[in-house]
């Protein structure tokens, strides 16, 4: 990875267990990271750029790059064990971005909010 994207970490807070924050986007998911994945490179970040995910203070999760996030989902197997998976979805998760209203969100994406 080159140093360039290294500079341009970004950094993500979890809020509650479904939302979360970076770059002056929020989602909200069942899988909030991997879905900041997604709504990042909708929004133009390069799919090579890190991200840390933060709890408050904690380091919660770290995806080696957005772009391997964004490919990813979360899904119960058949014992209802949640597991990562190929995401299947189609373009990058609606997103809000500093104040612009979200319009014409599909129920079957992750919910764009403020």
């Amino acid at each position: 990875m080159s140093t360039k994207h290294l500079a341009n970490l970004v950094r993500a807070e979890i809020v509650r267990d479904d939302r979360c924050k970076a770059a002056g986007i929020t989602v909200r998911s069942p899988s909030p990271v991997l879905a900041m994945c997604r709504a990042l490179i909708g929004a133009g970040h390069h799919p090579a750029t890190p991200l840390e995910a933060w709890r408050g203070t904690v380091l919660a999760l770290r995806a080696r790059t957005i772009g391997e996030g964004a490919a990813l989902t979360v899904e119960d197997d058949s014992r209802g064990t949640p597991r990562f998976r190929h995401w299947r979805g189609g373009a990058a998760s609606p997103v809000r971005q500093n104040g612009v209203p979200a319009i014409g969100v599909p129920p079957s994406l992750p919910e764009a909010v403020s």
